[in-house]
């Protein structure tokens, strides 16, 4: 037999020995892929230690990490509902540690060096926070005022101006806060949203409005709600109708919600690219797109005034 053969039945031989090596493994991992590793750590005693399947809990991390660059999950494990991330939004590449809360004034602030984005505190208020002393919340931090000029019925569908909208406005713009505004809808229409933004616009017009207009979008929990049974397509269109109304006024259209609103009641593939709003209250938003303000509570509390309030970190 000469040397050129001898040496590839060697490698034959070696080949075929991996191979069989290979499938053993593999038949192995297939009939034993749910069982436990041990691993001897006293050969003296016995003693026996639980090691995790290294290649299943790397399988799970890839998976999830996938899962949740794709999807908003939605409930509790193992029983989410997953709702696609629309493309071609922004999406926010916020780093958690640059959230960070002020110990001079326990106010919630973002700081970003690289980005060069910074933060603003703003307060949110309606007819159900009245007695409040502007010039106390400007002394405590505060920077923005968004003020709530009206809600629609949610049985009658009539538009009403918030009771506290006036002096609420006056007041803050006279403690030298920017202020915006927002409006509470129940449309069910485009034209409605229109109808919304209108009356928002007329309320503001002899103001100095510096922030946003915003429309506010939620639930209305009790069962005679107009808006109760309203379709994603038919809601998308109102909040549509009033940020357009809004934006062609030469005001800043903003969409206030909550993360599972967003997410499962309006088409974010058309409000997506208007400034968000986001009400969520955890130590970190888990929500994919870019937005613009955080409510993270509803129970804060400033110096001089007695009474909880929303409280919000603003980034620009």
């Amino acid at each position: 037999m000469n040397k050129k053969l001898r040496g590839f039945l060697k490698i034959l031989t070696v080949l075929v020995v991996i191979a069989i090596i290979t499938l053993i493994i593999l038949i192995n991992v297939k009939f034993n892929k749910d069982k436990p590793v041990f691993v001897e750590t006293d050969v003296e005693s016995r003693e026996w230690t639980l090691e995790p399947d290294i290649e299943s809990t790397m399988i799970q991390d890839n998976y999830w990490k996938y899962v949740r660059a794709a999807y908003v999950l939605i409930g509790e494990a193992p029983d989410y509902e997953y709702y696609k991330i629309a493309s071609g939004v922004p999406r926010n590449d916020y780093e958690v540690d640059n959230f960070f809360i002020e110990e001079s004034n326990n106010l919630m602030y973002y700081h970003d060096d690289e980005a060069k984005r910074i933060s603003h505190v703003a307060v949110d208020v309606s007819a159900y926070q009245r007695d409040i002393d502007w010039e106390a919340v400007k002394a405590a931090g505060v920077d923005m005022a968004i003020i709530r000029a009206g809600y629609r019925g949610y049985g009658t569908g009539s538009i009403v101006t918030d009771d506290c909208f006036e002096s609420h406005i006056e007041n803050a713009l006279d403690a030298g806060l920017d202020v915006g505004v927002y409006f509470f809808t129940q449309a069910l229409n485009y034209d409605e949203g229109v109808e919304e933004a209108t009356y928002t616009l007329n309320l503001i017009k002899d103001y100095d409005i510096k922030g946003p207009v915003i429309i506010d979008t939620e639930i209305m929990p009790v069962d005679d709600a107009r808006t109760k049974d309203l379709d994603v397509d038919s809601r998308t269109d109102s909040i549509v109708g009033f940020c357009e109304t809004v934006k062609a006024a030469g005001y800043e259209p903003m969409v206030y919600s909550n993360r599972n609103w967003f997410v499962q009641e309006l088409d974010m593939s058309r409000v997506g690219n208007y400034k968000l709003w986001l009400a969520h209250y955890s130590n970190q938003p888990d929500f994919p797109y870019l937005y613009t303000a955080w409510q993270y509570t509803s129970e804060g509390r400033l110096d001089g005034n007695d009474l909880d309030l929303d409280l919000n970190v603003w980034i620009e």
